[in-house]
């Protein structure tokens, strides 16, 4: 049994060692049972221990994870709900996430549900005590008439900890975003619901990259015991259709690789592992840098001893272009707080005793950073709290665990089911395992020693499948690629010669943004007629006999209003006219100014006000654009303003032309009697 041991996925970038040195496993079955074993050892909440074996056997026997007669794949059926924290002010939240609130309202009708204020999560609440305030079963299948089984958390694992979601998560399909600004959470709901709606450019391509770091059994084994496999049975699947598989292994698992595949080479699925750097308390980098990809130009722990570990070794949300656009792209990183970080360490007996890790709980920041892009960020991210384990996929006598993850993948990839449900494989084996080691602890303490090996893999499995979480919204799914028209419609960009070339303008418009901007003054022309609009020519009839219209009535009459109506169609195809030649050029300029009170914009006068950028487009798609500087850059807040301000000048103007040209086409229609 010597040469049976534990590996962590882990590196400690202040150090440059591991986070956690190769565990004997006979040592780790002793830390686990203790002196006296407890089944408290395997989870300490009663409630918590009974609801996982509630709903592991109630998997075995084929239950349905909601009730009878509930499609779990539809939001309309199974619903919706979102849970902010009863202590914060959500007024702010909600309305930067008006636009996915709105979409998902939509979608789940009667089962939308917002748990907001003193019906929001309160602090040390349980799952179950929660769930009692909603009116809802604490345990058995879901009933999302009376409670939503879709659950989106917003805020802080401090203001909702990690241990709720993770209750949660055994009876629903739960998510959680948290995000530093306003700005961002607005983004991630633009991301969610212009995908939704109008589909993705994303190709229907899944890579895999497995970094192997040199003299590291970690990263080998996580590399042949988990992403080839796992590659070649996705590949090898008769329902694969038209998924395209892509394999980059060792030495070629760069952070260059890594970085062209987020930022030109985006994939529809982007699965990784690896070392996840992780960093003391104390140092600086921890709350931006926990968690992210440690590549394979980090040349391994034998090499590189007792130094910090640099960021050109590893990929952090600093290294994500603010011009990316991820939307529509899912992300699944096994590693080390790939998705966040608890307060304290959540296996204190591995140290010998509890010990802070962090200043305070915290999502990951590569998570945030890759849903958050102005651009359109990753529809949802798969990730791990705590540390990672090699036993959770594949143990010292060759047992392969995959079948967890292929099973999730599959879900998510051939069947195209909204990530929550997806990743019911893992609360299943999560369920499966703690039942079992809870048995064997009993057992334990009646003189009925497990055997280590089998103690310490079920222990292991456990901890990696209850860990996992999902950070973004549980209800997203891998979308329908777009039709042509609204990328082969895109302007061409030319800068001008005094700024860098901005980001690309999305075509496709958006709703309004959620939230009003006070501080810039934007005239929106009133109309548009973007070049793939027909012009409905106004052509009346000679005779007023084939209008249908009047039957036999006396021909002066006929008369005056066949004179009446070509006027007026005179006038329309005039007013027609002058749309089209406004929609020659769009014109768009943003200004700020301290007091814009002061500025008599409404008279067109923006004098005492600065104007910050413009965008001018023309009829056959080409786009000027001046992009606001400053000391930093470009200035990412007001840019974003901006091209909100170009999207709704876009959608106000294609309205108006629509409307007039129904207004023609209906005329027309009466004129000639249809």
């Amino acid at each position: 049994m010597a040469d049976e041991w534990l590996y962590f996925n882990g590196v400690n970038a202040s150090r440059g060692v591991y986070a956690h040195e190769p565990l004997a496993v006979a040592d780790l079955a002793r830390l686990i049972l203790g002196e006296r074993p407890s089944p408290d050892q395997i989870d300490p909440d009663p409630e918590q221990r009974a609801a996982l074996r509630e709903r592991h056997l109630a998997d075995a026997s084929g239950a349905f994870r909601v009730k009878e007669g509930v499609d779990p794949a539809d939001v309309a059926q199974a619903g919706w709900g979102v849970i902010f924290p009863a202590t914060v002010d959500a007024a702010p939240l909600r309305e930067a996430l008006s636009e996915l609130l709105h979409w998902r309202q939509q979608q789940a009708g009667p089962r939308y549900r917002e748990c907001v204020g003193p019906q929001g999560y309160r602090p040390g609440e349980s799952k179950a005590a929660f769930l009692r305030r909603q009116g809802a079963a604490t345990s058995g299948p879901v009933d999302p008439d009376r409670f939503p089984y879709y659950l989106l958390l917003v805020g802080s694992p401090e203001e909702i900890p990690f241990r709720f979601q993770y209750q949660l998560d055994v009876q629903y399909a739960v998510g959680r975003i948290h995000f530093d600004t306003l700005d961002e959470y607005a983004a991630y709901a633009r991301s969610v619901v212009q995908a939704e709606r109008f589909g993705v450019t994303v190709p229907r391509r899944v890579v895999f990259v497995g970094v192997q770091n040199p003299d590291d059994v970690a990263t080998s084994r996580s590399l042949h015991g988990l992403v080839q496999p796992l590659a070649a049975e996705l590949a090898n699947h008769p329902q694969r259709g038209d998924w395209s598989f892509e394999l980059v292994a060792g030495a070629e698992a760069t952070k260059d690789r890594l970085a062209r595949l987020l930022h030109a080479e985006l994939p529809a699925l982007l699965f990784t592992a690896s070392h996840g750097v992780e960093f003391e308390a104390v140092d600086p980098r921890q709350l931006p840098h926990q968690g992210a990809i440690l590549c394979a130009d980090w040349p391994g722990p034998q090499a590189w001893r007792n130094r910090a570990i640099p960021p050109q070794f590893y990929l952090a949300g600093d290294d994500i272009a603010s011009d990316a656009s991820l939307r529509g792209a899912f992300i699944f990183q096994f590693a080390c707080f790939g998705a966040g970080c608890p307060r304290e360490d959540d296996f204190p007996h591995l140290r010998g005793m509890p010990s802070a890790i962090a200043p305070h709980a915290f999502v990951a920041g590569l998570p945030r950073r890759l849903l958050s892009l102005p651009r359109g960020g990753a529809l949802a991210f798969i990730g791990h709290v705590e540390r990672a384990w090699t036993f959770s996929f594949s143990d010292a006598r060759g047992g392969k665990q995959i079948e967890t993850f292929s099973s999730a993948l599959r879900r998510l990839l051939f069947a195209g089911a909204p990530v929550g449900y997806a990743l019911e494989f893992f609360n299943e084996r999560y369920a499966e395992l703690a039942t079992v080691l809870t048995e064997d602890v009993e057992n334990a303490r009646w003189g009925q020693a497990p055997d280590p090996v089998e103690l310490a893999t079920r222990w292991t499995e456990h901890n990696d499948a209850r860990s996992y979480i999902i950070v973004g919204d549980p209800a997203a799914r891998l979308c329908p690629q777009a039709a042509a028209e609204p990328e082969a419609a895109a302007p061409r960009l030319t800068s001008a010669p005094i700024v860098t070339e901005p980001p690309p303008l999305p075509v496709t418009p958006p709703p309004p943004p959620a939230t009003p901007v006070v501080n810039a003054v934007v005239p929106v022309p009133a109309g548009s007629l973007p070049p793939e609009t027909p012009v409905i020519p106004v052509a009346l009839p000679d005779a007023a006999a084939s209008f249908g219209l009047f039957g036999n009535k006396p021909a002066e009459a006929v008369q005056k209003l066949t004179e009446s109506l070509q006027q007026f169609g005179e006038r329309l195809a005039a007013t027609l006219q002058q749309v089209i030649t406004d929609a020659a050029h769009l014109e768009v300029e943003t200004y700020v100014a301290e007091s814009p009170e002061t500025v008599n914009y409404r008279q067109g006068d923006f004098r005492g006000a600065t104007l910050r950028a413009v965008t001018r487009m023309s009829l056959d798609g080409d786009t000027q654009v001046l992009v606001p500087l400053s000391d930093e850059g470009v200035d990412e807040r007001l840019w974003a303003i901006h091209v909100s301000m170009v999207q709704q000048a876009q959608a106000n103007r294609a309205e108006m032309v629509r409307a007039i040209a129904a207004a023609a086409a209906g005329l027309l229609s009466a004129l000639q009697g249809k």
